[in-house]
């Protein structure tokens, strides 16, 4: 008996161990862009938004993530990062694929993926994802 239970004791251990070194996946269900306005130094809140499944996986050490649409896959490179334990926040400065910078923001309490960027035009802008689910 006490071997069944040293045996389950240590399942369970390598299983939470595992659970917090895995990858993190965000999928998402809806996506808005606002604008900055240098006026009020904000951004807008009445922003274009649309339904849009979406998933983000961030790899486990941090160092990549992509964003799957259902219409392209798309790879980010972590150049910083940051983690704000009073909010809840991760944040990091990236690379696109294709050579764009970004600033994202993982949002865990309020269940939303954010990437500021600046537009071929030189504005900033805001693309905010509500996440549906993070597992």
């Amino acid at each position: 008996m006490k071997t069944r239970l040293k045996i389950l004791l240590f399942i369970g251990v390598a299983l939470s161990a595992f659970q917090a070194n895995a990858q993190v996946s965000f999928s998402c269900t809806y996506r808005e862009y606002c604008e900055w306005n240098d006026y009020t130094e904000s951004f807008e809140t009445d922003c274009n938004g649309y339904e849009d499944v979406s998933l983000f996986v961030m790899n486990k050490s941090e160092t990549l993530f992509t964003h799957t649409t259902e219409t392209r896959k798309s790879t980010y490179y972590v150049t910083e990062r940051e983690y704000d334990s009073v909010n809840d926040v991760y944040t990091y400065s990236v690379k696109s694929d294709v050579g764009n910078s970004y600033y994202y923001i993982f949002d865990i309490k309020n269940k939303e993926v954010r990437a500021v960027y600046v537009d071929v035009n030189g504005k900033t802008q805001l693309i905010r994802f509500y996440v549906k689910a993070i597992f």
